[in-house]
């Protein structure tokens, strides 16, 4: 359902609830104005960039005001509250996005993944997923169906550094 009309390339919105209506439509040289049954429901400044939205915020429907209150700190914080290993996978998602807002929808999967299987879990499903450098929704999704959430994490151990001291003698001290 688009609440937007288009005039000369340019998307104007009207109030949700006109989506679907004939609607006319008065261009003028700064202004554009949207009239349902001779009465004035929008009107906005004129565009001059091609193919760019104007919306005011009055026009859009509740669910896109609930996306629009999303937030980079928002998602964080539910990671946090989760766990540690929640929120590195939460910040993995962020880094392998050019654009903040397009991590949103897998995090909002990540957030319905917790519903379903549970807070515990997903940390679990996390911490496999970081450990193998995994990212994102369907990977932790896979890992929760399958159950590897329950199968304990081999994490290598990193090699042992070699004691550097006047006392310690090396394989070349007997030969």
């Amino acid at each position: 359902m688009d609440y937007h009309i288009e005039v000369e390339r340019h998307y104007y919105s009207v109030p949700y609830w006109y989506a679907r209506r004939q609607v006319s439509v008065k261009v003028s040289e700064q202004l554009v104005e949207v009239f349902y049954e001779h009465q004035r429901i929008a009107a906005h400044p004129r565009s001059q960039v091609p193919h760019r939205h104007s919306t005011l915020a009055d026009h859009m429907p509740p669910e896109h005001w609930a996306y629009k209150s999303q937030s980079k700190d928002k998602f964080l914080a539910w990671a946090a509250q989760t766990g540690p290993q929640t929120r590195r996978q939460v910040e993995a998602i962020f880094a392998s996005k050019p654009y903040e807002e397009q991590a949103f929808r897998t995090l909002k999967g990540l957030q319905s993944l917790s519903t379903r299987y549970g807070q515990g879990r997903l940390e679990e499903a996390c911490k496999r997923a970081n450990a193998l450098s995994m990212v994102g929704y369907r990977r932790l999704k896979a890992i929760l169906k399958h159950h590897f959430d329950d199968i304990p994490v081999l994490v290598e151990l990193p090699e042992p550094q070699p004691i550097d001291h006047d006392n310690v003698r090396g394989a070349a001290y007997y030969h």
